[in-house]
């Protein structure tokens, strides 16, 4: 890497004595960065040339502050795009072979409805939560509140609308005398 190349994570590398067989800064930003793109830190240690006992250390290190932040915004970074990619095989499915007599004649997509379900609760618990979920949670977003509101109107308005027929059991509470 480059010295003009920033880290995916800016983060002043843990200043340590040199050593040929060390962590340099430039070992600690290309860690951090590959971390991001691996969520693994075997692999981002393998990058590296060092173990992932000295990562674990260096991390746990009075002065390795920046380095347990840097750390952990890559794994933040890592799970985004983790959420994205399962964000996306829910909306456009898994693409599955299709065999006919040993070869391959086509594709069929595969739509798991359970990952779509997760995903609805857990992003918009308000309206796809269980109940329970939706009594305990903290507050609506923002943007739901105006669709809520017109939702229970439209309700409102339903329920008082004109019987055609004019069936008395069905009068709405302004009807009833």
């Amino acid at each position: 890497m480059s010295a003009q190349e920033k880290p995916l994570t800016p983060f002043t590398p843990v200043p340590l004595r040199p050593r040929h067989d060390g962590w340099t800064a430039e070992k600690q930003i290309t860690f951090i960065e590959t971390l991001a793109e691996t969520a693994c830190v075997e692999h981002a240690c393998r990058a590296v040339g060092m173990t992932p006992q000295s990562a674990y250390r260096l991390r746990r290190r009075e002065c390795g502050a920046a380095f347990l932040r840097a750390w952990d915004d890559a794994l933040d970074y890592a799970l985004h795009r983790l959420e994205q990619a399962a964000l996306s095989r829910a909306i456009n499915g898994v693409p599955r072979p299709i065999f006919y007599k040993g070869e391959e004649v086509g594709e069929w997509r595969e739509y798991d409805e359970r990952l779509t379900m997760f995903l609805l609760r857990h992003r918009r618990p308000q309206r796809f939560g269980r109940w329970i979920e939706r009594m305990l949670s903290p507050e609506p977003y923002p943007d739901s509140e105006p669709a809520l509101r017109l939702a229970g109107r439209l309700d409102e308005i339903e329920f008082n609308a004109p019987v055609e027929g004019g069936n008395p059991e069905c009068a709405g509470p302004e009807d009833a005398e």
